[in-house]
Parts: C-alpha cells; structure tokens; sequence
C-alpha cells in the first residue's frame, strides 16, 4: 500500500499540501501531511496517524475507481443487481461513518485538554465535527442552519473559492447542504433519466428565480418574445422593469395561441420589426409558461422548442402549474424539444401547504455551472448571478419544500380529478 505511486490525482486531493505537495507516493502524501501538522511520525500518536494517513489516500483511489466502474457497469446491470450495488455502496457509507465515529474519541480528548474558558466554550459551543456524524443516518436531509463553515485547510479552501472542491462548502449564501439536497432532488424529479446532464438553483421565491435568470441572459436591448399568458409577477417583472428605457430597454413582444406554427409566424414578426436591433447583435429571447397561471392553457413546448432552436434562440419554461408530475420537458427524447432552462415556483405546488416561497431554475451542467477558470466558466448561472446576487434558499425553507413534496403526487391527482369532474 505505502508504495503505491502517484499515476494519476486522485489520492493528491486529500493533502493539506493538494497544489505544492512535492510527494511521489502514498506514503510521502502521509509523511507530508504529518509534517504540515508539526507530528513526529516516530511518535506515539504520529505513527498510528501516518498508517491512517496512507489507508486513506489509498481509499481514495479505490472509491474513485468505484466511482469509474460503476458508471461503465451501471447501464448494463438488471435492476435486481443495481440495487444489491446500491446497498452495498450505502453501507460503506455508514462504515466511513463508523470510522469518523471512532475518530471523535481522541479528537475530542484533545479538544477537552485545551483548557477553554467557560465563557470561550459557551460562546463557541459544541465543536460541530464531533456531533454531525450521526446525521448520515438521519431519514431526512438535515436542516443546516449555518451562515460560515469550518475551513479544513488553505489549499482546499483556496480550491472552494474556485468551484473546484465541491464538498467543502464556505458561506451558505452560496452553497448550503440541505439546499443542494433539495436542488438534486428537484433535478431527479424533472429530468429523471437524463438527470446527470443538469443541475438546478435554489432561489428564495419563485420571482427571484425568474428575474436571476432574466438577468443572466438578457442584455441592453434585447427582445423577450413571450407567450401571452403568463404569471401576472413575471409580466410585471418584464414590462415594468426589464423593458423601462433606464434599465435595459428591452423589447417586450407577446405571441399569441398555443401552436409551434403560431409561435413562427409571431417570431418572424418579431424578426421583421427588430431587425435593426438584430443588425446590432442584440438577441431575442423565448419565454413560455405551460400550462399558464391561472388559465391553465397548454402550450405544444417540444413544437416551440423545435422551432426557437431552429432559429437559435434560447427558451426558458416556466413550468410551475404543471410540477413534474403532469409535465417533464427536459425528458423528451429529442434535445431539440426541450426548452434550455425549465424555472418552478415551489411556493405553489410543489410544497402544496402555502407556508414558504422558494423558486428553482434547472438548467444543461454547462450553462449552470463550470469551476473558475475553465473556458466559458463566467457565462454560466452560478457565477454570472447566482453567486453574487445573493438570492439564495436558506436551510429552513428548503426543508419545508422538501417536506411538503413528499405529498405531491398525492395533491396533484386529486386536483386533476376534481377538474375532471368539474369540466
């Protein structure tokens, strides 16, 4: 094990010293780490940490050729034997749990053994890492109430800062765990089998989600080219803002009917009477809500779609009325059919009890986000809005609209039964 040689990274990223590490091997990454720390790896607790030290970077390796394999087998596996897989790989989980478990033992002698104040442990409280471990096997995402995190090392957070430790969270107007649990969750429900292609953003209303979006793509003077039935908010938000001459005067254009033939023709009067601004490199920009609030119109979005694309345009969905259960527009087969960013209002719906606002915009990996640096990484949602705008879901609301989806399916065949029968 300890002279397993560095051939490829993986094992690198759990050093202190992750970008200036001079180490060849496993066993040098734990002689390093022991030094960063000032231990004697002779001694009597150095030793035991350094043989730690190495049995970890060498998981590492191992978890990241599970990780491989397991995307090159998955497809071919039958359910039955996915599911063996899973458990499998879930019980390792607890198992690692064990071992932090076991970890806190020492850690916490060591902690007691510093001879803190009272006044410096009451204001401090509880150190955290000692009491979270228990909640991997909590039946519900835990509710995170932190505004800052523990920074674990320079490197690691110099890396957070850049999007590329993506464990490491460091303010939770950015990242919060029980809002990225939410934002997995409504990903799995809306794109379903495609749902490794996006991720998704948590805002704290669903105008929030709309009017970020709405800023990350529309510029000076652009068109928007809507759908005539949409949200009375998002209609303000664009008529009363977005198309207001001191803010970015954009061009504000409704279609009318609910057909990919009615769509173009309205586009092509779009085209014609924005054609200067287009001479200009100004860009038109689709925005459709399906089934419409509070009308409850359907519009043929795969039609639409095909037909915007065609043009080069991108097109945004507002898909709150429908929830995943009646619509799915980013698993149609065909890419071309599915709109570029799909926007809920959870405030409705999806949590069914009128006790928070929160809003979500899903959208491709690239367009939502990319680390620091990578080509294209500034055009993305998350940097471009998301991180400095500061409209964040916070731990408590995202746990109420996880809570209340878990009644969704429910909710929603009963109101379609009731329309049934009323209509």
């Amino acid at each position: 094990m300890s002279n397993r040689t560095l051939t490829a990274p993986p094992s690198r990223l759990l050093s202190p010293r992750r970008k200036t590490t001079a180490a060849t091997d496993i066993a040098g990454l734990a002689r390093e780490q022991l030094a960063h720390f000032h231990l004697d790896p002779d001694s009597a607790v150095g030793a035991p940490l350094q043989r730690l030290a190495e049995k970890l970077y060498a998981a590492h390796d191992d978890l990241t050729a599970l990780w491989s394999a397991t995307l090159q087998e998955l497809a071919r596996l039958p359910r039955g034997d996915r599911l063996m897989l899973f458990n499998a790989q879930k019980f390792l989980a607890f198992q690692l749990a064990k071992l932090l478990d076991q970890l806190q033992n020492p850690t916490r002698a060591v902690h007691q053994s510093l001879g803190h104040s009272a006044a410096t442990t009451l204001a401090k409280g509880p150190y955290p890492t000692f009491d979270n471990v228990a909640a991997l096997f909590s039946a519900n995402p835990v509710i995170t109430r932190t505004a800052t995190y523990i920074f674990a090392c320079t490197e690691w957070i110099d890396d957070a800062f850049q999007g590329r430790e993506f464990l490491h969270e460091i303010y939770s107007r950015l990242l919060n765990p029980t809002s990225i649990s939410l934002a997995n969750h409504i990903v799995d429900l809306e794109a379903g089998p495609r749902a490794a292609e996006y991720l998704a953003w948590n805002f704290n209303s669903g105008m929030a989600a709309i009017d970020a979006l709405l800023a990350h793509l529309v510029g000076w003077e652009d068109v928007v080219l809507a759908s005539r039935h949409i949200y009375g908010g998002t209609y303000q938000l664009l008529h009363d803002w977005y198309a207001r001459k001191s803010n970015l005067n954009v061009a504000l254009e409704f279609f009318d009917g609910a057909t990919a033939a009615e769509f173009g023709r309205a586009l092509a009067g779009v085209q014609a009477r924005h054609a200067e601004r287009l001479a200009r490199g100004r860009a038109i920009y689709v925005f459709l809500e399906s089934p419409c609030n509070p009308h409850g119109m359907f519009l043929d979005t795969p039609g639409i779609c095909r037909g915007a694309h065609a043009a080069g345009l991108t097109v945004m969905l507002d898909a709150t009325v429908g929830t995943p259960f009646l619509v799915q527009p980013l698993q149609r087969p065909a890419p071309e059919e599915r709109p570029d960013f799909v926007i809920h209002s959870y405030t409705k719906d999806l949590v069914g009890e009128g006790n928070t606002t929160a809003g979500v915009v899903i959208g491709r990996n690239v367009d939502m986000f990319m680390p620091k640096g990578d080509p294209g990484w500034e055009h993305t949602l998350f940097w471009n809005v998301y991180y400095i705008k500061g409209a964040f879901l916070d731990s408590d609301k995202a746990f109420e609209v996880l809570s209340g989806m878990k009644t969704l399916e429910l909710r929603m065949l009963k109101k379609c039964i009731n329309t049934a029968i009323l209509a």
